[in-house]
C-alpha cells in the first residue's frame, strides 16, 4: 500500500533521521559535521590494527542505508547477506573515491528519506522481507547504527 505522504509516525521517523545525519542533533555533532574535512589518507587510515577505517564505516553506513531503501521500495531479493556486501572494501584512496564514498552516502540518506516521506504509519509494523523485524525497528536501527558509527568516526578522527 503507497500513498503519497507518511503517517504521523514516519514523519517522526524521518525527522529523527534527518537530525541524526544533518543535525542540529542534541547528542553531539551530526553524521555529515563529524565527516566534514576528513582527507583521504584520514579516512583511509587504520589507527586501531584490525578495527574499521572511517572509510569503511561510511561504505558501511550507506550499505544499510540502501538496505532499507531497497526493502521499503518493496525489492525482497537486496539483502546485506555477505561480509562484503555489509562491509563493501576501499577501492582505492584517492580524493575522487572519498568524494565518491562522501556522495553515496548522501544519495543514500535522500532516498532513505524521500521512501519515509510516502511511508503510511501501517507500513511500520510489517515485517522486513527476508528479516524478523519490522520496519519501525529497521529504520530506528538505522539511526541508533549511524550514531554508534557516527561516535567511532570521531573517536578514529582524533586518533589519525
Amino acid at each position: 500500500m503507497k500513498t503519497d505522504s507518511a503517517g504521523p509516525e514516519a514523519a517522526r521517523i524521518a525527522q529523527t533521521l534527518r537530525e541524526a545525519y544533518d543535525g542540529p542533533a542534541w547528542h553531539g555533532p551530526a553524521v555529515r559535521e563529524i565527516l566534514r574535512e576528513i582527507t583521504p589518507g584520514q579516512a583511509a587510515g587504520r589507527p586501531i590494527p584490525g578495527a574499521h577505517s572511517i572509510w569503511e564505516i561510511v561504505l558501511h553506513m550507506t550499505a544499510w542505508r540502501q538496505f532499507g531503501w531497497h526493502k521499503l521500495a518493496g525489492d525482497p531479493a537486496f539483502d546485506l547477506a555477505t561480509p562484503e556486501q555489509d562491509w563493501p572494501a576501499v577501492e582505492n584512496d584517492s580524493l575522487p573515491a572519498w568524494e565518491a564514498a562522501l556522495t553515496a552516502l548522501e544519495k543514500s540518506q535522500q532516498q532513505l528519506l524521500e521512501a519515509l516521506e510516502k511511508l503510511p504509519d501501517a507500513r511500520l509494523a510489517e515485517t522486513v522481507p527476508g528479516r524478523d523485524h519490522s520496519y519501525y525497528k529497521l529504520l530506528h536501527g538505522i539511526i541508533a547504527h549511524d550514531l554508534y558509527h557516527g561516535g567511532q568516526i570521531v573517536l578514529l578522527k582524533k586518533m589519525v
